[in-house]
């Protein structure tokens, strides 16, 4: 969690955190709001606020106008139907499977970008230079994920690659000192038929597996990086909600 954090902020974040445990909350369900989370607990609903904010950050709660907190991580994608998709959060979907999530960076090297399809997503010149990374994650000892990044050099000073072992989002937005802001998601089945990816997530060919492809931008909409994971579809259910604007 980032920022400094009050001794009433982080009793709202026990509140929460440990509601969502003792009621076996799911991905989608609501907690409580924040004006009753603030009675209840006899602190200020700012101090709510700022402390929902932390677990909005790391993606365990998110806010649904005039209904409250919930749980998981809301990105929306807004159209006529107001649809919008809940994505858990892998740490917290590790947790919520009784395992512990953890993370692997198998390789990591500066190169070109390497096409201009690539380049015109990440609003890079060809001739720019980008991070690649391949990192593998873990719930426990099991290889659930196996990603694929680019990530602009331009956006660094310098690169810690030991950071994206612990929260790539969170190295991402402390060291940018820019927010993540949005991810631009496009999942989709396919048969895996790579002896690469076959190996590290243990799995025999022609595995269905679920393929993610997203771009991620900061708050001033700077492309930050550029990602396709390979994904256990069995450890990383994906929950839509759709909701009607009225």
């Amino acid at each position: 969690m980032s920022g400094n954090i009050t001794i009433k902020q982080l009793k709202v974040i026990n509140y929460i955190t440990n509601l969502i445990e003792e009621k076996n909350l799911s991905t989608g369900e609501k907690i409580d709001t924040e004006v009753n989370i603030a009675k209840i607990l006899d602190v200020t609903r700012t101090t709510v606020r700022e402390a929902t904010r932390h677990l909005l950050e790391e993606g365990l709660v998110y806010r649904v106008r005039k209904s409250g907190l919930h749980v998981g991580s809301s990105e929306r994608n807004i159209n006529l139907t107001g649809k919008f998709n809940v994505i858990s959060h892998f740490d917290y979907q590790a947790k919520k499977q009784g395992y512990k999530g953890s993370r692997k960076v198998l390789s990591a090297s500066i190169v070109p970008v390497p096409s201009e399809e690539l380049a015109n997503l990440l609003k890079l010149k060809r001739s720019d230079f980008v991070y690649k990374i391949e990192r593998l994650m873990f719930f426990d000892n099991i290889p659930v994920s196996l990603e694929f990044t680019l990530i602009p050099t331009n956006l660094f000073d310098q690169f810690q690659f030991s950071q994206l072992e612990i929260s790539k989002f969170g190295y991402i937005e402390e060291s940018t000192g820019k927010k993540v802001k949005k991810r631009i998601q496009n999942i989709m089945a396919v048969n895996v038929d790579d002896e690469m990816i076959e190996n590290a997530l243990n799995v025999a060919k022609n595995t269905a597996l679920l393929k993610l492809e997203e771009v991620t931008y900061l708050e001033d909409d700077t492309p930050c990086e550029h990602n396709i994971s390979f994904i256990k579809a069995e450890y990383h259910p994906i929950q839509n909600i759709i909701e009607r604007r009225l």
